[in-house]
């Protein structure tokens, strides 16, 4: 399976963490974890407000919504967020991580035209990366020498119907 995901990754997409999909619970009508008041604060017109007026996108109507936790040797490959069908018109990182160096990797990076790191956010606690849908990034590879998992809230802003 690590061989297969491998080769995957040399090719295209592919992630490797761990994840609980907040959205997903949230719309089978589970409401008992803690983690899913940190969805409805998203889905808050409060939050969405700041959102449209942040992006200046005011078509956001929702967001979706899931709980990561990359360990050592977890990484997410150059993508764009753009999946037909989905609307997402920006995504999000509220970071989690109360203490990370930056030789430990995980970190937030956008890609230029050129396929250069034009931009790299290493994770923090209580902070909110906020960019539009379509735009090239990746997670960086977590090495083996962090001591401790990037935790955060990740998902879409998006247009249309919950």
């Amino acid at each position: 399976m690590t061989q297969k995901m491998l080769e995957q990754s040399r090719r295209g997409f592919q992630y490797v963490f761990e994840n609980y999909p907040l959205y997903d619970l949230y719309q089978s009508g589970e409401r008992v974890h803690p983690l899913l008041a940190m969805h409805e604060f998203l889905n808050s017109e409060e939050f969405l407000q700041f959102a449209r007026e942040v992006t200046g996108l005011p078509s956001i109507a929702f967001a979706d919504s899931q709980a990561t936790k990359y360990l050592p040797g977890h990484f997410l490959t150059e993508h764009d967020d753009n999946v037909a069908g989905k609307q997402r018109l920006a995504a999000y990182v509220f970071g989690f991580t109360p203490e990370w160096r930056a030789d430990w990797g995980g970190i937030l990076q956008f890609i230029d035209r050129d396929g250069h790191v034009a931009e790299g956010y290493v994770p923090k606690f209580n902070v909110l990366n906020l960019f539009r849908v379509p735009q090239k990034h990746n997670v960086s590879y977590v090495t083996p020498a962090a001591t401790q998992a990037r935790y955060s809230i990740t998902g879409w802003l998006r247009a249309g119907d919950h």
